[in-house]
């Protein structure tokens, strides 16, 4: 095992169950897989929120043309047997980015400047890279502030800014990379919620001193990662059960995507 290109999603799998990112590895690595229904409607609903982020659709009309032209239902289909499930699906998907496009998110004072972004930085003394994908990017000029925002479909976690995830240390380490292109002081990372209410977007100011506090640990545990091992490691739940993450790469959860496709919709 030994990969030389991290994701956010990849360490926070590793630090929570190591069985789980083994079988994920393994299962990634030869080659593309088929993506699960709850995949196919969040990779449409990030597609349609940036078409919405560029100005590119802008009302509602504009909206339900694209849905029309390009909403996967054969793909579903394919995952989902049950006609009353894809309807769900759509239904949800549709209600939503029609409330998001009524109101899209660009707080006062603020400019969109990108949609989208993926950025991809080394870390120089282990030799690995992290990437992201940003799904908006704000610039305040007055205030010399970027802002990154995360959509989200599931209900938002409660953040512990002393104890900031893999997640948060990965964007503040990429967006560094992008201070020459706007040269902010100040940096927000905010998980904003779309769906069929209203959500409070949860933000957060990391500031760099408590960036360098965590930072070390984090590229330990991606130096961790490269090395890898070739022996089998048990689950984190141990002989208790299984926890998510191999529930969620077991071919019994494959075979019923309803737990995973309509958790969209609590």
């Amino acid at each position: 095992m030994h990969r030389t290109l991290f994701t956010p999603a990849m360490i926070e799998t590793f630090n929570s169950c190591r069985k789980a990112y083994q079988v994920a590895f393994e299962k990634f690595s030869n080659g593309p897989t088929q993506a699960t229904a709850s995949v196919i409607c969040k990779k449409f609903m990030l597609r349609t929120l940036a078409e919405i982020n560029r100005s590119r659709l802008c009302t509602v009309n504009q909206v339900q043309k694209y849905m029309g032209q390009h909403w996967p239902v054969e793909k579903l289909e394919e995952q989902v047997t049950e006609k009353d499930k894809t309807t769900r699906a759509f239904l949800f998907a549709y209600k939503s980015l029609i409330k998001y496009v009524g109101k899209p998110y660009c707080p006062a004072d603020s400019y969109v400047v990108s949609v989208a972004l993926k950025v991809r930085a080394r870390i120089a003394h282990v030799r690995v890279y992290v990437e992201d994908t940003m799904d908006l990017v704000l610039w305040y000029p007055e205030e010399k502030r970027l802002e990154i925002v995360d959509f989200q479909l599931h209900p938002l976690k409660p953040v512990d800014p002393s104890w900031p995830s893999p997640a948060l240390l990965v964007k503040y380490f990429l967006a560094e990379k992008l201070k020459t292109r706007w040269p902010f002081e100040k940096l927000t990372i905010t998980q904003y919620r779309v769906g069929l209410q209203d959500y409070q977007p949860l933000c957060l100011n990391l500031e760099e001193s408590l960036f360098r506090v965590h930072w070390d640990e984090l590229v330990k545990t991606i130096d961790e990662m490269k090395a890898g091992t070739t022996e089998p490691s048990p689950c984190a739940l141990d002989e208790k059960g299984a926890c998510s993450h191999c529930q969620t790469l077991s071919s019994q959860v494959h075979e019923s995507e309803e737990p995973l496709l309509f958790r969209l919709s609590a």
